[in-house]
């Protein structure tokens, strides 16, 4: 005679299952992702109001009044009186007075000499020094 086996009387117990709660995401990235868009757009709008102030206008450079009393009216020394650059600096004087005319001489003669001008250094002999 066999033996039987005994079974078990207990009941086979059913494994808990851990029930895990979703994950929540967080507001972090979307908070990125919107102010980068914002920061773009920021962006093309600082370009493109500097592109539109870019514009050159078309009105033409006014002479300020107070610098109309300081033309000089004598004529320039004549360029053959001398030689080399200094020849050809005097020409230039004599060709474009009216450029000259509107330059301030660094070498502050009109402080020391009172000269109204650049040209007013080619009036004399002062420019060739």
């Amino acid at each position: 005679m066999k033996k039987k086996k005994k079974r078990s009387t207990r009941k086979p117990t059913a494994q808990k299952q851990k029930t895990v709660p979703p994950k929540r995401h967080s507001p972090y990235p979307l908070i990125a992702l919107c102010l980068g868009i914002l920061l773009i757009g920021a962006g093309i709008f600082y370009m493109y109001q500097n592109r539109v102030r870019e514009k050159p206008s078309v009105q033409p450079a006014s002479v300020k009044k107070n610098n109309t009393k300081l033309r000089e009216t004598r004529r320039t020394l004549a360029p053959a009186l001398f030689s080399g650059k200094v020849r050809k600096a005097y020409q230039i004087a004599r060709d474009i007075p009216e450029v000259l005319d509107k330059l301030y001489c660094y070498c502050l003669c009109k402080e020391n000499y009172g000269h109204k001008n650049l040209l007013t250094c080619y009036v004399d002999s002062h420019a060739s020094t």
